[in-house]
């Protein structure tokens, strides 16, 4: 998996009103974040609510960026706040699961990557939702561990140890499915 390159002085360049800089940032971000907001929703809908709030956001902030740490931590930072406030918003419990999965294939299928995909969708079956979020921040966005557990607010140790037993579920559901059981 290509870890996210977002080119140095971007948000600068937005913030001055530059629209190509801007498509450019979309461009290259939008697919992994909107794969790591569908693995919070589970929902086309809201994933699709988000991520144009997303970049409504950074388009509107861009000049509060610091070029410190990874750019993609601060868009995934945004996403998650606008995320949880529209959890809040609706009264929302996500301890109890109150997002249920809708319209799961229509948003598997508008990942274009078809080994992004297919991870998603083993992600959506096998894993809890922190495992999910982990999993989906590391592989397809490129965040490192200690980034992840920045942005997560857990220890380093918990987010790898997550990761490495979510890593071991997908792989058993694959030698299952290499045995000719079901996944």
């Amino acid at each position: 998996m290509q870890r996210v390159s977002i080119p140095p002085g971007i948000f600068d360049k937005i913030a001055k009103g530059d629209k190509n800089a801007f498509e450019e940032l979309y461009r290259l971000t939008y697919k992994p974040l909107f794969a790591v907001i569908l693995s919070w929703t589970k929902s086309q809908e809201d994933a699709k609510d988000i991520l144009q709030d997303t970049y409504v956001k950074i388009y509107k902030s861009s000049h509060l960026y610091k070029e410190r740490g990874n750019p993609m931590a601060w868009i995934i930072k945004i996403s998650r706040n606008l995320f949880l406030m529209k959890v809040r918003s609706e009264k929302t419990d996500l301890v109890d699961g109150a997002y249920e999965l809708k319209d799961y294939d229509i948003s598997v299928n508008q990942i274009s990557d078809a080994d992004n995909r297919i991870l998603i969708d083993q992600l959506f079956r096998h894993l809890g939702e922190e495992e999910r979020t982990i999993v989906v921040m590391h592989l397809i966005t490129g965040l490192k561990h200690r980034e992840i557990a920045d942005e997560l607010n857990m220890p380093v140790g918990t987010v790898l140890s997550k990761y490495n037993r979510a890593l071991k579920k997908l792989k058993e559901a694959v030698q299952k499915t290499k045995k000719g059981g079901t996944v």
